[in-house]
């Protein structure tokens, strides 16, 4: 039926095509049609042949309106009646109302037929403009996309990837494979956690740092813009991922020499008061030591000014650098960040990083970015001390004692020669001014923590000593 379908109906439409663009043709072939029937019809005496009619009515209706489809179905049907064999019997009108009605009929259907084929072609032609919107704007997307420096991830509600750019495979080290499919929890595990909320017809954006890992199992902090969605799978998420390593490592790196400088100058200020009342001491003592003219009186009690002086600044120095600080800090945060920052310094030059840290860490009494310069002030030294040797290895443990938290950093470079003046300012020797352990150390002291120097016979070892904020309480190291 179909095939029969198909025969007879394409014909029509191919005409019903032609024929409105063409009027002045269909009109003509209509009414030579019209003037060929009935002259037949009154050639032809026995055999009526005003069936025929419908014809030019078929042809004529696709261009025609309704009152011009009557006109001429009522014209049709007077030639029929006046050309034919009933020609002047009784129920002439009758017969010419009945045939101009059927060729009207088939008239109209005709017409109704023309007028659905324009809206199904109009419809059909608004849906090809849609699609070839669609198309490119499917195009245009997939371009953005694909030439976006940031790393951009959609994952299904069971955590799997479903689409990722040429971005996100160069940021996770997978060039040679494909990420589509995967389980994200490898890579940046916190994004499972957003997808695991019930209230699923809730969509939530959002901005998250966190930890990510690479495909080589290199630590990096990832900087991401989320969002969740919902389809016909369930929720699902869409992330732009960022690697904002590098910044972090300028970031705390020139924090770290801020630092520095910062405790250069203030300690330079307090040397040049000190030196100043300390000339002024030994001018007095010369004096009095020359038995001038003077009141020796006078001399003891100017001495004695300067002395009180003195120690007035050392005590309000010592003062300062006892006052206690209160602070909590994230310690599986702060080694997160110190890692990546860490990582990639000694990748740069050679060394490895290993890290033995608990899952768990607690929050301990520190503040988190003057702890992080603690850090990285001790792999600095370490990363010197190991300087030209054939192994250059730093280990980072943690371990629980009691209360207490230790985070030990050892390196397998040369050891400490001289551990006596170790955590002494202006040291000899040292590479710049020997202030870094001993502002590490004052900084850990200030929260109750304490910076040691723990004997290896395979290097150096410092052991960083935290309290513990809340023995109780514990937080996600990753």
């Amino acid at each position: 039926m179909l095939a029969v379908r198909q025969i007879l109906m394409n014909p029509l439409e191919s005409y019903l095509g032609f024929a409105e663009p063409r009027r002045g043709w269909v009109y003509a072939i209509a009414a030579l049609l019209i003037v060929s029937i009935a002259y037949s019809d009154w050639k032809i005496e026995e055999v009526s042949v005003g069936f025929l009619y419908v014809l030019p009515i078929l042809i004529a209706s696709a261009t025609l309106r309704g009152w011009q489809i009557i006109a001429v179905a009522l014209a049709c049907g007077a030639l029929r009646e006046r050309f034919g064999p009933l020609f002047g019997t009784p129920g002439g009108a009758i017969r010419v109302c009945i045939g101009a009605a059927g060729f009207a009929l088939a008239g109209y259907f005709v017409s109704q037929l023309d007028r659905q084929r324009r809206s199904v072609t109009q419809h059909l032609l608004e849906r090809e403009r849609q699609m070839r919107l669609r198309a490119d704007a499917e195009r245009q997307l997939q371009v953005v996309i694909e030439t976006s420096p940031l790393g951009i991830a959609t994952l299904d509600s069971e955590g799997r990837v479903l689409l990722a750019n040429s971005s996100a495979h160069y940021l996770l080290r997978l060039e040679r494979q494909s990420l589509a499919g995967q389980q994200i929890n490898a890579y940046l595990p916190i994004l499972k956690r957003f997808l695991s909320i019930r209230d699923s017809a809730r969509e939530l954006s959002t901005v998250v740092e966190t930890r990510g890992q690479r495909g080589d199992g290199e630590a990096f902090l990832a900087h991401v813009w989320l969002s969740t969605f919902v389809n016909d799978s369930g929720l699902c998420l869409a992330a732009f991922i960022w690697d904002s390593s590098e910044n972090l490592r300028d970031r705390e790196g020139t924090g770290l020499d801020s630092m520095m400088a910062t405790s250069r100058v203030l300690i330079g200020a307090m040397s040049h008061e000190i030196r100043n009342l300390a000339g002024a001491a030994s001018a007095a003592y010369r004096q009095l030591a020359q038995g001038t003219g003077h009141s020796q009186q006078e001399q003891f009690q100017a001495l004695g000014a300067v002395i009180d002086a003195l120690e007035n600044i050392a005590t309000s120095g010592l003062k300062l650098a006892t006052r206690s600080s209160t602070a909590v800090a994230d310690l599986g945060m702060v080694l997160d960040e110190a890692r990546v920052l860490i990582e990639a310094s000694f990748r740069d030059a050679g060394s490895v990083a290993e890290w033995t840290i608990p899952e768990s860490l607690p929050l301990v009494e520190a503040d988190h970015h003057s702890l992080l310069q603690v850090f990285l002030n001790l792999a600095r030294n370490s990363e010197r001390a190991m300087k030209g040797r054939r192994v250059r290895v730093l280990r980072v443990e943690v371990s629980f004692e009691d209360d207490m938290v230790r985070i030990r950093f050892r390196d397998s470079g040369p050891g400490v020669a001289n551990p006596d003046v170790l955590f002494r300012p202006f040291q000899p020797g040292a590479s710049s001014t020997g202030l870094g352990l001993y502002i590490s150390r004052a900084v850990l002291k200030s929260y109750g923590g304490d910076l040691q120097l723990e004997p290896d016979a395979q290097g150096g070892c410092f052991v960083v000593q935290l309290w513990a904020a809340d023995a109780g309480g514990v937080s996600a190291g990753g």
